[in-house]
């Protein structure tokens, strides 16, 4: 992978706020009005960017937002908005080296300054769990470390990114959650952790329907997919989760601990005997059904409180209810669908509730332990490209007023797929049980995300040539809004002609319109 912009829109939480003196003014604000103003204020009267000012605002912070009165539950909201909504807005070069001795300073002391971003996190979670305990944590506290902790990770993975690149770190491959110094951290209060039984694992697949679950929730978060830490009698420990293809399965930990995926974050239950409790559980149960011949089916309609099948995140709602005997439910917090109120999606998919047990919901609830986090680098850059498309395309089903339309490639391919199925093909993609309806709504959904995508590597190339440096978060929105519009003007050109002078193959293929031609708003503007 190329060399990204360092510090493309998203560098560092929180670390500016001293750079441009809110420290005492912005927490005297009681609105995010009020907050906003200062940012807006403090951006255009800012100084040029410098690599130092990285390394003393990291610090700063890493020590003040354990200061209460710095952060605290009342100005948390505030706190975290104002740097979130500033980070999201700066220029891809903002904290580009710029001259020999920054390079130096951030070859020699970059490692040091990732894994501190990484401590903030850290910290971040532990205010959010203090919160918690003193029962004076709300909602929109809750909201707003989601939204800090991701662009915490994004920060921290940036930056590993240029280390990469600049050859300052080796680009190894240990296996998930392995020790290591650079693409395994830890929490310092779980120094030389090992994996135990009732542990939770979040976890970033590769697929576009990975990027497809991180999305979907109000919330939106880094995540798709969540295992727990089993074990049989005998002490061996396995991983029990729910997949697609499969329903719920049973793998060795240290074979399951060989898989590549982007992100794994492992949390652990403060309380060691209803952990210890819930993972044998877990095990139990799934063996006992699959000795017998039999199947734990996956639950498409992710309902988490009816047991006859499982979804991913299903495992460890069950594994803790059973194990407490329904006295401790996962998650606390659960993610909400109202973005989706007036599409056809979720219920496409078979989800009918309301709110919803994602995957990330494990990052806020506090009742476990952050302990440590793995990332496997070369599927970093794809997870943030595909993160980007289905941003843009949720966007333009929300707000453009998008809906797929007949689109007869798809449809058949839908279903030429579920005919091959019951013969013994494709096993190991989809089950025999997947609602027709479940696979047409994610074909639909990944015939708009490859062209995105494809788009979006090729741009993100361009940009790269021309500026030795890539595209920010919010530069990929933008290239993607502009590719929509393009492919909008194409499929308008497309529809006055005769039928008889567009010559379509089985794919879709001999269009210049790459997807408006089954995805797009009611009207014809392209605005």
């Amino acid at each position: 992978m190329k060399f990204l912009g360092l510090f493309s829109g998203a560098v560092v939480l929180i670390i500016f706020i001293y750079q441009f003196d809110l420290g005492s003014k912005l927490f005297e604000s009681n609105s995010d009005h009020q907050a906003q103003s200062q940012t807006q204020f403090a951006a255009i009267n800012r100084k040029p960017a410098s690599t130092e000012e990285l390394f003393s605002g990291v610090e700063r912070v890493l020590s003040d937002i354990k200061n209460d009165s710095v952060l605290n539950a009342q100005n948390c909201p505030v706190y975290i908005r104002s740097i979130t909504h500033y980070l999201y807005d700066l220029k891809a070069d903002y904290f580009i080296p710029k001259n020999p001795k920054e390079l130096e300073l951030l070859k020699t002391k970059g490692l040091d300054l990732m894994k501190n971003i990484f401590q903030i996190r850290v910290a971040l979670r532990e205010r959010f769990q203090e919160f918690d305990e003193k029962g004076v944590l709300t909602p929109e506290c809750t909201l707003k470390v989601r939204e800090g902790l991701q662009y915490s990770r994004i920060s921290e993975e940036y930056l590993l990114d240029w280390l990469v690149n600049n050859k300052v770190v080796n680009q190894t491959k240990p296996n998930i959650l392995e020790q290591d110094p650079v693409f395994t951290l830890q929490n310092p209060r779980f120094e030389n952790f090992g994996l135990e039984t009732g542990d939770l694992m979040v976890i970033r697949g590769k697929s576009s329907v990975s990027a497809m679950i991180a999305r979907i929730g109000d919330e939106e978060g880094n995540f798709s997919h969540l295992a727990i830490v089993s074990e049989n009698d005998k002490g061996q420990k396995f991983v029990v989760e729910a997949l697609i293809q499969s329903g719920v399965i049973i793998t060795p930990l240290d074979k399951w601990r060989q898989a590549q995926d982007a992100r794994v974050v492992l949390y652990r239950q403060r309380d060691h005997d209803l952990a210890m409790k819930a993972g044998r559980l877990m095990y139990d149960f799934a063996r006992a059904k699959l000795n017998k011949g039999g199947e734990i089916r996956y639950d498409f309609e992710m309902n988490e409180l009816e047991h006859s099948s499982f979804f991913c995140a299903e495992v460890a709602t069950y594994a803790y209810e059973k194990a407490s005997e329904g006295k401790f439910l996962v998650p606390k917090f659960k993610s909400s669908l109202s973005k989706f109120v007036n599409t056809h999606f979720p219920a496409s998919m078979g989800i009918n509730t309301k709110t919803l047990f994602a995957p990330y919901d494990i990052e806020v609830d506090p009742r476990f332990d952050f302990v440590a986090e793995y990332k496997f680098y070369p599927l970093l850059r794809q997870v943030r490209l595909q993160d980007a498309v289905f941003q843009s395309i949720y966007s333009w089903l929300i707000e453009k007023k998008y809906d797929f339309y007949i689109n007869f490639p798809t449809s058949a391919k839908s279903y030429f797929g579920k005919f091959l199925r019951q013969f013994g093909f494709f096993e190991d993609i989809m089950p025999k049980y997947m609602p027709i309806q479940t696979m047409n709504t994610v074909a639909q959904f990944q015939s708009v995300a490859a062209a995105l995508e494809k788009n979006l590597y090729a741009k993100e190339d361009e940009y790269y040539k021309k500026n030795g440096y890539l595209p920010t978060f919010s530069d990929f929105i933008a290239i993607n809004e502009d590719f929509r519009k393009q492919d909008c003007l194409e499929h308008k050109g497309e529809s006055n002609l005769n039928p008889a002078d567009l010559v379509v193959n089985f794919n879709g293929l001999g269009r210049k319109s790459k997807f408006h031609w089954f995805f797009h708003a009611k009207d014809s503007g392209c605005n």
